[in-house]
């Protein structure tokens, strides 16, 4: 199967295939998924092509992880998380973390898509984590309104290349970063669903 090729983030040079690797997702059961890599011709960097249901540098899919921080929403504390959602309790506690340090950007970059996409709203919760929840919620209806499936989370993980948890939330979140898989060409290519 052939990946998709999009223009380098950095220099926007054309790229071309650069192997791949296995990668470890933890689902139902422990299994091996095959993420390709592109490089590009310009500048000679490489980027490696995650499905929008993975989560760099976490090994449980998007939607596990997005059933979790609804729960840290509703105020669960990490140990009863782990045991709804059968992962460590380490693992959930450093999401909870990362969700609470992050949510507020979060939120405001899925809203700000949300509404180029024609929704308005006034009634969303003012508590950062609640609010992200909403967002992606927002933002996922307004995908669906405009005739697309769509997961929640796997919509929201791919409209914040993948930084829902990530350390650093200044970029590609940082306004006026235009990465690739924000630009108005990806989204025209996006398919419509899992």
């Amino acid at each position: 199967m052939e990946s998709p090729r999009p223009t380098c983030p950095l220099c926007s040079g054309p790229t071309g295939g650069w192997s791949g690797y296995e990668r470890h997702l933890r689902d139902e059961r422990d299994r091996l998924i095959w993420i390709p890599r592109v490089r590009c011709g310009a500048c000679g960097v490489t980027q490696a092509l995650l499905p929008w249901f993975v989560v760099p540098g976490r090994w449980d899919p998007v939607e596990v992880i997005g059933c979790a921080l609804g729960m840290v929403a509703e105020g669960w504390g990490h140990r009863r998380i782990a045991k709804a959602v059968d992962r460590p309790e380490t693992t959930v506690r450093g999401w909870c973390r990362r969700f609470r340090a992050g949510a507020e950007l979060v939120a405001r970059v899925l809203l700000a898509w949300a509404v180029s996409w024609g929704w308005w709203g006034w009634e969303l919760p003012t508590s950062p984590l609640p609010r992200c929840l909403a967002a992606v919620e927002v933002v996922a209806g307004q995908w669906r309104r405009r005739g697309g499936r769509v997961r929640s989370w796997r919509l929201a993980n791919l409209i914040t290349g993948g930084r829902l948890l990530a350390t650093n939330t200044s970029v590609p979140l940082a306004a006026g970063r235009a990465w690739f898989w924000m630009s108005a060409k990806s989204k025209q290519e996006v398919p419509n669903g899992p």
